[in-house]
Formats: C-alpha cells, sequence, structure tokens
C-alpha cells in the first residue's frame, strides 16, 4: 500500500511539473499556425465596386455565398471569344469557364453566332471545349460555361449568375416599394 502512495505521489509530481518539452512543443505549435489568408477583394470593398457589371470578385463572392467554394484554375482561349476565359473549379470535380465584357452589349454580340446550347459556332461539331457543356449562362458582360456539375451545383451557380451584378448605384436600382412582380388579372369564375 505504501509503495502504491510513493508512485502515486511521484506521478502527481511529474505530470503537474512544466517540463521543457511542453514549452518547446508550445513554440512550434505557435510557429506552424498559417496566418489568415488576404481575403479577396468582394463587392464589399472598394476594390471590386458595384457598379452593375460581373467582375471576378463578385463572381466568386456569389459563389461563394451559395455555399460553394470556386478557385482560379487558369485561363483559356477560345477562338470565337476575344477575352480570355478564366477556368474555375467547383467543389470536387466541377468546372467552369467564365468571361468577363466589357459591356453587355459586347457579350451578346459574341454569343449572337453560336449555339445557344454548346456556346460553340453552329454547325460545328467538335468545339473548343474539353468536354461537352453541360450548360451555359449568359447574365450582363458575363457568360458561363459548365462543365461535370451535378444539377444541383449547376442550379446554385445559374441563380447566384442569373440573380444579376452587384449594383448600389441608386440611379440603376428599383425606387423602394416598387411593383416588380407582375400580376395576373384576376379571374372570372364560370
Amino acid at each position: 500500500m505504501r509503495t502504491s502512495r510513493g508512485i502515486l505521489a511521484i506521478g502527481l509530481l511529474v505530470g503537474c511539473s512544466e517540463s521543457p518539452r511542453a514549452e518547446v512543443s508550445a513554440e512550434r505549435a505557435a510557429a506552424t499556425i498559417p496566418a489568415a489568408p488576404t481575403r479577396p477583394a468582394t463587392p464589399d470593398n472598394a476594390a471590386c465596386p458595384r457598379d452593375g457589371t460581373w467582375k471576378a470578385c463578385a463572381l466568386e463572392d456569389r459563389i461563394s455565398k451559395a455555399g460553394m467554394v470556386a478557385k482560379v484554375n487558369d485561363t483559356i482561349t477560345v477562338p470565337f471569344f476575344k477575352p480570355k476565359g478564366v477556368r474555375y473549379r467547383i467543389g470536387r470535380e466541377a468546372r467552369m469557364v467564365v468571361f468577363f465584357f466589357a459591356d453587355s452589349a459586347a457579350g451578346a454580340k459574341a454569343a449572337a453566332g453560336l449555339d445557344p446550347f454548346r456556346l460553340t459556332p453552329r454547325g460545328d461539331s467538335v468545339g473548343a471545349w474539353p468536354a461537352p457543356p453541360r450548360e451555359v449562362i449568359r447574365s450582363a458582360n458575363l457568360i458561363a460555361v459548365l462543365f461535370d456539375v451535378n444539377a444541383t451545383q449547376a442550379e446554385r451557380v445559374r441563380l447566384a449568375i442569373t440573380a444579376g451584378a452587384p449594383i448600389t448605384n441608386p440611379a440603376l436600382m428599383l425606387p423602394a416599394g416598387a411593383d416588380t412582380v407582375r400580376k395576373l388579372p384576376p379571374m372570372q369564375a364560370r
């Protein structure tokens, strides 16, 4: 009984004393914690103005708010669009290529002669895409092409983009209380 009390006392002394190993491991842990990454410009920052046109920062913020992560992979050039496309990876496997035009008229003009579903020149059976596009989304000065997405991802991206580009210019916004819903006239009962 006496030896077990002695062992218990020695165990408590060793366990309660501060050792140089604990200090070293605490310093090592503090040194390995990465610094907080710099947050990209969002529509709330002056670096990403809300002027009614799409910019990469506004798109990435909107996709993030839709519950997905969009990471830039690289850029792509296709022969039928002047601006380079930005290639994103959404989630683990989904891919999206986005083209930002100067304004909505330039985007509409570029897409006018293309097949609306495959976004390739009409009659082109091969196309410039690595795989057949799942969906093509156009909103203001942006054209997005989705690849390898499931139905839920496609819907989230579509809703995030078609909600429109961020805007704060009061002259371009609808007046408060404006009736934006068009209502059908009441039906006559038969």
